[in-house]
């Protein structure tokens, strides 16, 4: 698939601020949030086809498809679903899902020659983006914590394909998961009061 230069930088723009408002709506616990989620992740799906990356589009495809579950999954009061935290086993096993979910996207990859670059980032962005995005669904507590890891490695995988606007998304995306890391935190012990 190509896009032309100017069609890529509006999608990839636009994919930009709405991921943006997606995150500020999750963290103050909006469910409308989502839907700016889905429409971002439909454009990043044709962004990140256009540049090979294969592993990049299904991740975009699985954001679309987890963000009708978030939508239905927080229903029409999300304030009502209360916030959680998971146990030291469940993030024995989050982790690893993520880290076998890496080993075994990459190897498809490679043993499928899929084109592209950067497996082993690819792989690994979108296994521990697909843990995050779960237990965001669920309002684990601890997804901004997986977000931020994963968010990291993103900044500098979007920068070597020339996504630049994907890169301070995600430098933007470390700043908000602290925040909404303090914010859930906050909300979870006025649950709890």
């Amino acid at each position: 698939m190509t896009l032309t230069e100017e069609a890529a930088r509006v999608l990839e723009w636009s994919a930009v601020v709405l991921n943006i408002g997606f995150t500020i709506l999750i963290a103050v616990e909006r469910r409308a949030g989502w839907l700016l989620g889905f429409v971002a992740a439909i454009f990043g799906v044709l962004l990140y086809l256009a540049q090979d990356a294969w592993l990049m589009a299904a991740l975009n495809a699985f954001y679309a498809a987890m963000g009708a579950y978030g939508w239905w999954s927080w229903g029409s009061d999300s304030a009502e679903r209360p916030i959680v935290r998971y146990s030291w086993r469940k993030h024995v096993v989050m982790l690893s899902i993520g880290a076998l979910g890496t080993l075994l996207l990459a190897y498809l990859m490679h043993l499928f020659q899929v084109p592209g670059k950067f497996h082993g980032m690819e792989a690994f962005i979108t296994a521990f983006a697909m843990v995050a995005t779960w237990m965001m669904s669920e309002k684990a507590l601890e997804n901004w914590l997986y977000w931020t890891i994963g968010d990291v490695v993103a900044v500098w995988y979007n920068h070597l394909i020339g996504y630049d606007g994907y890169a301070l998304l995600n430098m933007v995306y470390v700043g908000l998961a602290v925040v909404g890391l303090v914010r859930w935190r906050k909300k979870m012990r006025q649950q709890r009061a």
